[in-house]
This record gives C-alpha cells, sequence and structure tokens, in this order.
C-alpha cells in the first residue's frame, strides 16, 4: 500500500488554525482534508435549537481555507457532524456556506450531503423489533420518548463518506459522524490496516490539542504506512510528543485500550509510541476487532422549559458564614411569593449555585467550610412558561437581595449585581432523552446522501 497523507485542520470548524501550518500541510502531498464539525460536549440545546455553537464568521474562514485548497491541490474535503451536531438545520447552515464561499470565489465542484437526522416512526419500528438498547445508565427507549422527542440524530461510520466518494463528490459535507470515522473512510478505501487507520484517526481528530505548545487550534497531520503510522504538527514551532499522543487514547473514553466504533473496537493495548524526533512521534501495534453487529449511536433532546438567569456577588464576611440558611430561607419566600402569583412549585424549578463554596461538585463537595473572602451566586429558574420563569426570578433576585439574616448590617442589599438588567432570558431549553444505541443491517440506509452540483 502506498502510503496515505492526511490533515486535520482544526479540532472543531470554527475553532480555527493558523494559515501558517495550513500552507506548510498543504506542501507535504496530501490525499485528503478534513475537519471535524462538532460535538455533543455544549450540552443539548445546541441540537436542539439548530444552531453552531461557534460564530458564523468563524466557520466561514475555516471552510474557506479549505475549499480553496481542496479545489486547488484537487483533493477530497471531508466535514462530520456538520454544525455542531449534525441536524439538519445545522447541515443546511454549513451548505449555505459552502455555497456562499463557492459564489463569491468562483469555485466549482460536486459535493455530497449526508444526512443523519432519524425520522421518528423509523425509530419506533427499530425500537419494537428490539434493536435499540440504552447506552449506558439511561432508561430503556419507549413511544412516549420518542414522542417527546425534538430532534435526534445517529452517528455514521465511515461506509456514507465511502459512498459519497464513490459517487465523485470532491466535498464531502456530512451530519452526525463518529470523529475517527472522517479520517478513516478513504484509508480503509485504499486498503490500509484497519487498526492503524482508526487509531491514526482517533489522535488526529481533534487536531492541535495532541500539539504542544498549544496556544490554540492548529492543523496536525497524520501519514498512514503499512505497519506503523506517523503524526506531526502542521506549525514548524510546534512538536508532538510520545506522551501527549497516548494520552489522547483516553480522551472522551472510558478506556485508552478498547474504543469502540460502529463496526468494532480499535485496541491499543499492544501500541508502541515511539519518539522519531522532537516533532513525529511513531505508532505502530494497534489492531481492531471487528464486531458481531452494526450499531449507531442516538442523540436525541426533547424541551425542558424556559430558563432564566441571574448573577451577582456576595462579599460580606457575615452572609458567607451562613450562606446555606439563607439560601434556604430565600427558597421559602419565593415559594410563598409564587402562590401568591397562582404559580406552585411544580411549574418550575429554582436552583442557585455558590461559587466559591460548593457550585462546582455540589453536595459531593469534600471542602465543607466556605474559605473566600468573597463567593458569586448564579441563579437560574426553569419552567414550562417563559412568563413565568421571568416571574419566578424576580421573587428570587428580591428575596435574595434583601432577605435578612443574623448579624445583617447591610440593609440597603446583601449583593452586588454586575449588569442591568440583571434577570437574562435565555429562552428555550433542552435535555437528552435519547442516549441509545441502535443495531442496523446496512451502514448507509440511515444516512441519506444528496449530491450537489456547486
Amino acid at each position: 500500500m502506498a502510503e496515505i497523507r492526511m490533515m486535520a485542520t482544526t479540532g472543531m470548524v470554527g475553532y480555527g488554525y493558523t494559515e501558517e501550518a495550513f500552507k506548510r500541510g498543504l506542501d507535504q502531498g496530501l490525499d485528503f482534508i478534513a475537519a471535524d464539525g462538532g460535538s455533543m460536549d455544549p450540552g443539548p440545546h445546541y441540537l436542539g435549537e439548530g444552531i453552531p455553537f461557534v460564530s458564523r464568521a468563524a466557520i466561514k474562514r475555516d471552510l474557506s481555507l479549505m475549499l480553496e485548497a481542496s479545489i486547488e491541490y484537487d483533493i477530497p474535503m471531508l466535514i462530520g457532524s456538520a454544525g455542531g451536531g449534525g441536524g439538519e438545520p445545522q447541515l443546511a447552515l454549513m451548505q449555505e456556506i459552502i455555497k456562499e464561499i463557492a459564489t463569491e470565489k468562483d469555485l466549482h465542484f460536486k459535493m455530497a450531503v449526508i444526512h443523519s437526522e432519524q425520522p421518528l416512526e423509523v425509530l419506533k419500528k427499530k425500537r419494537a423489533a428490539g434493536l435499540i438498547e440504552p447506552l449506558g445508565p439511561i432508561n430503556e427507549l419507549t413511544d412516549d420518548i420518542i414522542d417527546e422527542t425534538h430532534r435526534v440524530v445517529a452517528m455514521m461510520g465511515v461506509e456514507p463518506f465511502q459512498k459519497a466518494i464513490e459517487d465523485g463528490a470532491q466535498v464531502i459535507l456530512a451530519g452526525r459522524a463518529t470523529d475517527a470515522s472522517i479520517y478513516s473512510a478513504i484509508p480503509l478505501m485504499k486498503g490500509a490496516d484497519p487498526g492503524l487507520s482508526w487509531h491514526l484517526s482517533k489522535i488526529i481528530e481533534c487536531a492541535g490539542q495532541v500539539t504542544t505548545p498549544r496556544p490554540g487550534q492548529d492543523c496536525v497531520l497524520g501519514t498512514l504506512r503499512d505497519d506503523h503510522f506517523l503524526v506531526e504538527p502542521g506549525h514548524p514551532d510546534k512538536r508532538c510528543t510520545r506522551m501527549r499522543i497516548a494520552a489522547h487514547t483516553l480522551y472522551e473514553n472510558p478506556s485508552p485500550y478498547h474504543l469502540e466504533e460502529p463496526d468494532g473496537t480499535l485496541v491499543t493495548t499492544n501500541s508502541e509510541y515511539e519518539q522519531l524526533d522532537e516533532r513525529i512521534v511513531k505508532v505502530s501495534g494497534s489492531r481492531f476487532e471487528e464486531a458481531n453487529r452494526y450499531t449507531v449511536k442516538l442523540e436525541g433532546v426533547k424541551s425542558s422549559g424556559f430558563r432564566t438567569v441571574f448573577m451577582a456577588g456576595v462579599r460580606d464576611p457575615i452572609l458567607i458564614s451562613v450562606i446555606d440558611e439563607f439560601i434556604a430561607s430565600c427558597h421559602e419566600r419565593v415559594a410563598g411569593e409564587a402562590r401568591n402569583l397562582d404559580i406552585s412549585q411544580d411549574q418550575y424549578r429554582l436552583n442557585i449555585r455558590v461559587y466559591g463554596k460548593d457550585a462546582t461538585m455540589g453536595p459531593r463537595e469534600l471542602v465543607k467550610a466556605t474559605q473566600s473572602h468573597e463567593i458569586g451566586l448564579l441563579v437560574d429558574v426553569l419552567a414550562d412558561d417563559p412568563e413565568i420563569s421571568k416571574a419566578i426570578m424576580a421573587k428570587a433576585r428580591y428575596a435574595l437581595l434583601h432577605t435578612d439574616f443574623p448579624g445583617r448590617k447591610c440593609i440597603s442589599g446583601n449583593l452586588a449585581i454586575p449588569f442591568s438588567p440583571s434577570d437574562m432570558p435565555v429562552g428555550q431549553t433542552y435535555e437528552f432523552n435519547i442516549w441509545h444505541r441502535m443495531e442496523i443491517e446496512d451502514p448507509l440506509a440511515p444516512f441519506p446522501i444528496e449530491i450537489v452540483e456547486v
């Protein structure tokens, strides 16, 4: 097999990369360029709303350089998990931006758009056939859960990318996909070793995260050979180390030795990491175990209501010393005020986090005594109705600002409020309700491919 060279431009489209690293990578004789376009790390909101969590301007900048290079060098360009979560609105936005760039730059190419959003009726049939199971500590999927779902996507493997290449697409814009499948699709088509292909793909999918120093995202180059692969940074002033490369197999995985993909498991128990020079790491010994079935992950969200947020600081040592009791009394006061508005406690959820005490760990916090000279309060109200959310927040703000406490001297107000307006409605919110695995026979069936002449 002839060696295969690839470049991951950035760990996330919109996170950026340097033109110096990008241009240097292009001079290495690449077979393709690629980038992951999304993640579920920012939570369910972006899939639910169908919006990216980076700016449109940042997406356009990253795609523009990649698109021009793809045409100039006549190499494929692959994007997975388009727009953040790979839902239809996010996929449409990315397609719009690509067409806009093509018009401005007078570029012409064949593009494949691969859809990953799943019809709810299809999921019901799969569930009834016993082909969907929980992925982790989550309830079994039911028709009721499916009915309340706002949007759900499936994570594709390499096959839809490969079919798009076979159909002549130069630019591939895919919905939700496993990160590594974006980079493994072409090597596996060319007959590369599956273990080495998947391992290299797993390492470079976050691009600059495996380099040092790492002031931000940047390009990473991968070279795949018969019995090993190489990883090096695109930027001449950065380097890859054995530790950084090996550690990335643990990133977003419960085990660094067994990493699951739709059609099997990457096994790295016998992988060896060798520092060839100060910039390049060589990896060998990885293998891939095929599964006896093909499964795809499902990610779905439902509406959880409307949120309003409020922030404030407290520097009064007397109040800090009794903050738990004070917050409990404020909860009681808000409940009483809500009843006066004919709002029952089951119509809203009030949460008050105390930063500087236990906001991060909550009841699991081991340090019980508050040692900070100041604390921050992050208050949020979640309700089915946006007006109820705002009404309860107004009562909570007033209670926190003016409720008495033992030893109180600051009778004009308990809080330092940094913003006006103080209450910030953030709109509709979502929560994950589908986090399951679906067994399928045809890896292409859930992922329709649309060929577009641009």
